[in-house]
């Protein structure tokens, strides 16, 4: 064999860089395939790395090519990383165009022209649709309502007022910062005791670390009015954590209202749609709860004002019937002791009458005893004489004793009206009944079932009616 068969390596190369020119010159494709080998060197903005298609059965690669970006590639990659929140690196399945070159000193290669961002958008959509999915298909007490999902947390009603939380989140969030700093800076001078449980918030591995603090702050004991999960904000990359399954089951089965502000301002993750209640950040979440607690508040003061007016409205309205009968009461006492008054001037009258006319009666018979005296001894005269003292003596008794008894008599009809007086009545352990506002003098008017009202000495009892018994009243016979 003679050296005029023989040619360069360069040549050789050359030949091929000619061949692979003329076929693939102005020509670009778009390619589906993983990134491995990745490589940035920030001075030059040049990114290096290995296109590879692996089977569909297994994790052998069936084809490889080196690839390279940079210019109007770089800057599409750096679109794609913050359309995405995805990094440009290892193991990302990507839809690219690239361009064929051949150098004959680096070989066979690919340049990026251009990244798919809604492709990759795609992928991690048809994660989280699966991930969902599942979290319904496997566990019962997750169900798809609507656009959101009822699950055993979003189910929990919020205690009336939230005062102990428990707060998930990185030891150097800054968002943790702020949900303090709001929490403990309330406008109304709220008070709340928050309790740190620090982990890692970022990045799908780490997602048992995660886990296993939800279950420790549970398996504590404590009362906690309601778990709050904050993380401030990141790539989307740094969010795949809270789409990760067993952390969104987890969240939908606590028994402890979850509320979520992990400053994931894009998209919902799948643990905000398995919690109590999601909110895009750490401070909106503070700001939450103090709107819960403030809403409560405002109830309770509405109510206070709702009762003081009401109270006002019913002592007006009874004040004005107590008035009415303190009236009615007056007026009949008056009445009575007028007409008391006026038979005792008539007693007085006649009393008055009756002594003049037996005082005229026994000056005649002194008379009629003086002539006979005249004509007696002195004997009878004495006679006489004491039988008119024990006249006079009988008189002044009769008069004191007729006085002293209608006095009596007088005292116990004030008496008899004092007793008879709604108050006294009521002191004695009787009571009012009342249906509609209106006393009733009987049960014929009540029904069973029906709203009545008790008047006692101190108090008015609503009642409910829930059996109405026949009754002849003689136990109160006196």
């Amino acid at each position: 064999m003679g050296p005029e068969q023989y040619i360069r390596l360069s040549q050789l190369n050359d030949q091929i860089q000619d061949t692979i020119n003329s076929r693939f010159k102005g020509q670009t494709y778009w390619v589906v395939a993983d990134i491995t080998n990745h490589s940035f060197k920030a001075d030059k903005k040049i990114h290096y790395f290995e296109l590879v298609e692996k089977s569909a059965s297994s994790s052998a690669i069936t084809a490889k090519i080196l690839g390279k970006s940079w210019g109007a590639g770089a800057l599409k990659i750096l679109d794609f990383e913050i359309a995405t929140g995805q990094r440009f690196s290892n193991n990302l399945h990507v839809l690219v165009q690239v361009s064929v070159d051949y150098h004959p000193l680096y070989g066979l290669s690919v340049n990026l022209l251009d990244i798919d961002s809604n492709f990759m958008l795609g992928i991690l959509e048809q994660q989280r649709n699966a991930t969902l999915a599942r979290l319904t298909r496997e566990n019962d007490f997750i169900h798809k309502e609507g656009e959101g999902y009822s699950t055993l947390n979003s189910r929990l009603k919020l205690p009336a007022v939230i005062q102990r939380v428990a707060v998930i989140s990185s030891s150097s969030s800054a968002g943790n910062e702020d949900f303090r700093h709001t929490m403990q800076h309330n406008d109304f001078g709220y008070v709340f005791q928050i309790d740190d449980y620090h982990t890692v918030v970022q990045g799908d591995n780490n997602a048992k670390l995660f886990l296993n603090k939800l279950i420790e702050v549970y398996n504590t004991g404590i009362s906690y009015d309601a778990i709050v999960i904050t993380r401030g904000g990141g790539s989307q990359s740094d969010f795949l954590i809270f789409d990760n399954y067993n952390i969104g089951r987890a969240v939908a089965k606590l028994p402890i209202p979850v509320i979520t502000g992990i400053g994931h301002q894009k998209n919902v993750s799948i643990t905000d749609l398995m919690a109590h209640t999601h909110t895009k950040t750490p401070t909106k979440a503070a700001e939450f709860i103090i709107a819960h607690n403030r809403s409560f508040e405002q109830h309770i003061l509405s109510l206070q004002r709702t009762i003081a007016m009401k109270s006002q409205q019913l002592f007006l309205r009874y004040y004005k019937e107590l008035s009415e009968l303190k009236s009615m009461v007056s007026h009949n006492a008056r009445e009575l002791i007028a007409a008391q008054k006026e038979e005792l001037v008539l007693q007085k009258q006649h009393i008055s009458q009756a002594s003049r006319n037996l005082l005229a009666k026994e000056r005649q018979n002194l008379l009629l005893s003086a002539q006979k005296a005249l004509q007696r001894p002195q004997r009878i005269i004495q006679q006489q004489k004491s039988d008119l003292e024990y006249l006079k003596g009988s008189l002044k008794i009769f008069t004191v004793q007729y006085l002293r008894s209608r006095k009596l008599q007088l005292e116990d009809h004030r008496k008899t009206i004092k007793l008879l007086s709604p108050q006294n009545v009521l002191k004695r352990g009787y009571a009012v009944i009342r249906k509609n506002s209106k006393i009733a003098n009987g049960a014929e008017n009540i029904q069973e079932g029906e709203e009545i009202e008790i008047v006692l000495k101190d108090a008015i009892l609503k009642s409910t009616v829930n059996e109405k018994i026949q009754y002849d009243g003689k136990h109160t016979d006196l």
